[in-house]
């Protein structure tokens, strides 16, 4: 009985391991991601708000 207990922590336990890194890389590869991301968008972002902000003071 306590073999057979302790085999289903152990299992359990490299489960648990096993989530865990499969989140580490959910994480690492979503911040890679929004990264690239914001790389691509923020000069795209910046210009429209320069145009925005030039229109106004134009005005």
């Amino acid at each position: 009985m306590n073999a057979n207990s302790s085999q289903e922590s152990d299992s359990h336990l490299s489960r648990y391991q096993i989530s865990l890194r499969d989140k580490a890389k959910y994480l690492i590869q979503l911040g890679c991601f929004w990264l690239v991301l914001s790389t691509y968008l923020y000069p795209f972002c910046k210009q429209k708000l320069n145009q925005a902000f030039s229109g106004n003071n134009g005005h």
